[in-house]
């Protein structure tokens, strides 16, 4: 199948054209919202337009753009920081088009073994937490063997991992070439030893650098003497001081729990980026924008974005750094009493001191800005203004939920709710509802239905469904919006409802409120807006339905066989996920899920036809 028949190719395309040119980490995901595919680019737009604005390279790649629904990214300060945290998030979210590592190694760290009497410089893949120091985590193992053994020659550190509790008779072949002080033998005190130590603690405190001059002045004394091959090795040793002096920004030592926020303000807009630091890992980063907020105080922005995150997360962090680019001044501890209270539970928020937070600051930063420039760019806010103009609104529709029902003759019917915050569909709020109480054909009874058990959500405030549309858009005329209407009466809520309507050739032509039309077809841009929204939500709808279908089929064919039921078919499922995969068990895999009776009619019946 050619790549071209993604039918989103050429809205991936269009976005290419906000996408920066920096390094970064992009996330393609599929319609379900779920990450299919992560990867790491020096320039985020010339990467994703090898996937997009060309032709795939092999099948595996075909494949997996087959199936980008939309994607996102995440911008670094470096091309080695995207590659730190494309590693943490292939680990996070397993992607199906990545290649996965089994053995689950990570980056190395320098560990130094510091319960030891006589402390030594170790390359370890995890940290602990416990009373030793740990460095990095570093990009190549390569590199940390050189560090650990250049420190250790410098410092005359022991390199052996022997147990030193009784000293030895003659010392190893490192002391006798001036590399250890022997202290297996006892040739150095404990306190010059932890002084040898402690000069190799600054030192890798440094990235190395305090030993580049230093050995910058070896080599040219080598090179004066004429001990060339001496002059090659301080050579290297200085590469290898400077690549790893390079400092990573994406992952901490420190097994932290933070959140970062950054509020940035441009003009009339603002944006607030969020990154979700877990372990000292950066795990998610999100992006709120903020259109028309000059009149909103930094003050308020702030603190009542505060509140709505973390309300609608349902938890919250407990441990915060804040900043901006605001003249406001952040009372923290007035903030960190203020949450605690809301949570019941100790929050503290401050600002970053650190060098790994300022660098996530930074790092947050420049998403907020990005943020604005491809809200801007999108001019997403004109078709919402133009909307609310339009339909003679009271406030542009920043949360729009659109309906729509499908069925075959009356049977399985079903129901979906797609919706678009700021103008851009929101995957993870779409909800599908199974028609159970009218007939599936009298779609004025099912759409009912559905907004009935939308806005009962709605009214007992249950998590998932306790924010309130804007706009409801309908798939249809006057019976659905009257429908619609009953049911906002019902619990006494007040939302502008409309119909998409459509022409002979079902494609949709006009918008109503019940008595009166819109011609969307005089407004261009507005028309492409609501034809998108009325699109997605139609494909929802099939899609599901199809879902219901196949599993109705599936569930008939097994409540043929002898003894088994709806709660057997349940547990079937939850143990082999498929048909496929049942048709396939033998008795003994079978007896796992189901009884042994059961099992026997099962396994009899699709391997001697029937029973």
């Amino acid at each position: 199948m050619p790549v071209t028949e993604n039918p989103k190719l050429q809205e991936h395309r269009e976005k290419l054209k906000l996408v920066p040119k920096k390094p970064g980490v992009y996330l393609m995901k599929n319609q379900d919202d779920r990450v299919i595919y992560v990867g790491k680019a020096k320039s985020l737009w010339n990467r994703l337009s090898q996937y997009f604005g060309g032709s795939p390279k092999d099948l595996k790649t075909m494949q997996m753009v087959l199936h980008v629904d939309h994607y996102d990214y995440i911008i670094t300060g470096s091309e080695k920081d995207a590659l730190l945290l494309e590693n943490n998030l292939i680990k996070k979210y397993k992607p199906k088009y990545n290649i996965l590592l089994k053995d689950d190694k990570t980056y190395p760290f320098i560990k130094i073994e510091k319960k030891a009497d006589y402390p030594y410089l170790t390359l370890v893949r995890k940290t602990e937490k416990d009373a030793n120091k740990y460095y990095g985590p570093y990009l190549n193992a390569q590199v940390v063997n050189g560090a650990i053994d250049l420190i250790s020659k410098e410092y005359k550190l022991r390199t052996c991992r022997a147990d030193l509790s009784k000293p030895k008779k003659r010392p190893c072949l490192n002391y006798h070439m001036g590399y250890c002080s022997a202290p297996c033998c006892r040739m150095v005190t404990l306190e010059a030893y932890h002084a040898q130590l402690q000069e190799a603690i600054r030192t890798l405190d440094s990235g190395l650098k305090n030993l580049i001059p230093a050995l910058t002045k070896k080599m040219e004394d080598c090179a004066n003497n004429l001990d060339f091959e001496g002059a090659a090795k301080l050579r290297d040793s200085i590469r290898l001081a400077q690549k790893f002096a390079e400092k990573h920004q994406v992952v901490s030592v420190k097994k932290v729990n933070l959140d970062i926020l950054y509020c940035y303000r441009d003009g009339d807009i603002s944006a607030i980026s969020v990154l979700s630091v877990k372990d000292g890992i950066i795990h998610d980063k999100k992006n709120y924008t903020f259109p028309d907020s000059h009149s909103v105080s930094d003050e308020e922005l702030i603190v009542s974005f505060l509140k709505q995150y973390y309300l609608l997360k349902d938890s919250v962090t407990k441990r915060i750094v804040i900043s901006s680019n605001t003249d406001y001044e952040i009372p923290f501890s007035e903030l960190s009493k203020q949450m605690t209270e809301l949570f019941e539970q100790t929050v503290t928020l401050s600002c970053g001191r650190g060098k790994f937070t300022k660098n996530l600051i930074q790092m947050a930063r420049e998403n907020a800005i990005e943020a604005i420039k491809l809200r801007l760019q999108t001019k997403i806010d004109d078709q919402l203004f133009l909307l609310k103009e339009f339909l003679k609104l009271e406030q542009a529709p920043m949360r729009i939920e659109s309906y729509d029902n499908s069925n075959t003759a009356g049977s399985n019917a079903v129901g979906v709710m797609t919706v678009y915050e700021n103008g851009v569909l929101s995957q993870k709020e779409k909800r599908t509802f199974a028609i159970k109480n009218h007939n599936g054909s009298d779609d004025y009874a099912a759409m009912y239905e559905v907004l009935d058990r939308r806005i009962h959500h709605l009214y007992e405030g249950d998590k998932g469904f306790d924010v309130a549309p804007d706009l409801i858009l309908v798939d249809g005329g006057k019976g659905q919006v009257k429908c619609a209407k009953e049911v906002l009466l019902k619990y006494g809520f007040t939302i502008p409802v409309f119909g998409m309507v459509k022409d002979d050739k079902h494609r949709l032509k006009d918008l109503t409120d019940g008595y009166r039309l819109w011609d969307l077809k005089s407004h261009k841009n507005l028309f492409v807006f609501v034809a998108k929204i009325n699109e997605q939500t139609h494909k929802n709808a099939i899609s599901y339905h199809k879902k219901k279908t196949t599993l109705t089929a599936t569930q008939s064919e097994l409540l043929t066989i002898p003894n088994v039921g709806m709660a057997t078919i349940k547990k079937l499922y939850g143990h082999f996920k498929t048909l496929k995969q049942i048709k396939e068990a033998t008795r003994e895999e079978l007896k796992k899920a189901v009884p042994d009776r059961v099992a026997q009619n099962i396994y009899q019946y699709f391997h001697n036809d029937g029973v």
